[in-house]
């Protein structure tokens, strides 16, 4: 059975695009310099990857690292100046305005927005029920991207240079004017339906309204001056022009920096990543009462088992995503581990959503199990050369270094397994899987996915063996029961 990680594993799929790329670099004896290093050059085998740019903060301690290069063949690497947009984790930052808002009692969560829009909005609501702005920061309050075709097309690769002058044109006053015309057809507050322009730039009008002062304003004060990061910012200076990454599409094609109207309170901030890193460090080391509000839930959806705050996804600590049409990234936080990271690429390809998301889970799943080392790394080395050979690698390895690699983590044997079945090497897929049961007898997963092995190879007694076994072991396992009713169905017909 798959990894139950919250995150995405299908980009494994694309190291077949090219051969492996060979380092004879030394890797770092710190776990975490360890951990981006190879995660890096794992990711870098993939053609649609350009650059990776990375920012841990672990326990009191910061890491940035810089891999790949910005341009292909321009040898050309990122660095501490380059300036990535930051898309829609922009809209993190709108959060914990509100959320300062909220303590400073200059509005409530369960304020009807209309309070703060002059003019006649009674079509802001739907069977009694307004839009309220805990509705905005949950992505709930029903009104959808389509509120606007300019706003439709901000992100779009397809953009029309008409399309491009509308938006330069979207104004405040547009944007009131559509919100008169726009009818809502679902309750506020009742489903996610994801808006990245119009729910932040609501709430920028009015934090701005009941703080008399401008959104960048607010964001200097409350923010960006506390935490110090001075190369963060909504509009740059020339200089700054110079250093914006160069991004590019899902065709390989370099594509210009994407302009959002108005505040750009949902998507416009361009930064660095040692200035994440001390966004990360903010977040996490600040007594500050509105980073704690900040992280309380104010929305569950139900379709996707999700919980949302004040912008953020409340998700193993918390944490958001961006992406324009040439870059996308991750910022996620978990307090419980005292640790944060950002990844960011400069690609935004077919793919890019997964591999961002296989990068943001192995660092992840590495921060969780610090100090010690992910040993898939060298383990998969060793068995993409010969199985039976890697094998003996992985058990000498467990010999000689039990306290500097977690061992303990069913999930890295698992990943091997199911990297060798999508290379189709079934018989060497299920060696590993057989490493995994025996590593791990009084789990159901090992036996799972042991048996999705067999399924696939066509054993399918050895693969029902297994698949009880899991179900035995975990009796919630609904894998296995539907793998068992397929597989009863297939054996009674031979």
């Amino acid at each position: 059975m798959k990894s139950k990680i919250s995150l995405l594993f299908v980009f494994l799929v694309f190291f077949n695009c090219k051969e492996a790329h060979k380092s004879t670099q030394k890797k770092s004896e710190d776990p975490i310099e360890y951990s981006m290093d190879t995660n890096a050059e794992l990711f870098l085998e993939i053609p649609e990857i350009n650059a990776i740019s990375i920012g841990v903060y672990k326990d009191g301690k910061t890491y940035t690292g810089y891999y790949g290069e910005i341009d292909p063949g321009k040898n050309n690497p990122p660095s501490d100046n380059s300036i990535y947009e930051l898309a829609s984790v922009t809209k993190s930052f709108t959060g914990i305005l509100v959320s300062q808002a909220v303590l400073d009692a200059k509005i409530t969560l369960d304020d009807d927005i209309r309070k703060y829009l002059d003019g006649d909005y009674t079509n802001l609501e739907y069977d009694n029920r307004p839009i309220l702005i805990k509705d905005l920061l949950t992505h709930s309050s029903g009104i959808r991207r389509d509120l606007s075709q300019p706003l439709t097309k901000i992100f779009a690769s397809d953009a029309t240079p008409e399309d491009k002058e509308a938006i330069k044109n979207y104004d405040r006053n547009t944007l009131l004017k559509d919100l008169q015309n726009y009818k809502l057809d679902t309750i506020p507050g009742a489903r996610y339906q994801y808006s990245p322009i119009v729910g932040p730039e609501i709430i920028a009008l009015i934090l701005e309204q009941v703080y008399n002062k401008s959104y960048s304003e607010l964001l200097d004060i409350y923010i960006l001056d506390k935490a110090n990061m001075t190369n963060t910012k909504m509009t740059l200076d020339a200089s700054g022009n110079q250093k914006i990454m160069n991004g590019y599409d899902e065709k390989g094609e370099r594509v210009e920096p994407v302009f959002i109207p108005m505040t750009a309170a949902g998507g416009g901030l361009k930064t660095t990543i040692p200035d994440m890193v001390k966004y990360m460090t903010y977040l996490l080391e600040s007594d500050n009462p509105v980073i704690k509000e900040m992280q309380k839930p104010l929305f569950f959806d139900t379709e996707d088992d999700d919980q949302y705050g004040y912008f953020w996804m409340l998700t193993e600590g918390f944490r958001h995503s961006g992406g324009t049409i040439g870059n996308t990234n991750w910022l996620i936080i978990n307090p419980e581990i005292n640790a944060g990271f950002t990844v960011m690429l400069n690609t935004n390809g077919g793919n890019s959503g997964d591999l961002l998301n296989g990068i943001a889970s192995r660092t992840l799943d590495d921060l969780e199990n610090y100090p010690l080392k992910n040993f898939y790394f060298p383990v998969k080395s060793e068995v993409l050369k010969n199985t039976d050979s890697g094998i003996e690698f992985y058990k000498q390895l467990k010999k000689d270094k039990p306290k500097e690699f977690d061992f303990d983590n069913t999930r890295t044997l698992n990943r091997i397994g199911y990297d060798l079945l999508r290379d189709k090497k079934m018989k060497d897929a299920i060696k590993v899987f057989q490493l995994l049961v025996f590593e791990f007898p009084d789990e159901g997963n090992p036996y799972d996915s042991l048996g999705e092995a067999y399924f696939i190879d066509e054993q399918y007694d050895l693969s029902s063996v297994n698949y009880k076994k899991a179900l035995e072991l975990n009796p919630n396992n609904n894998n296995a029961k539907a793998m068992l009713e397929e597989l009863n169905k297939i054996m009674s017909q031979n």
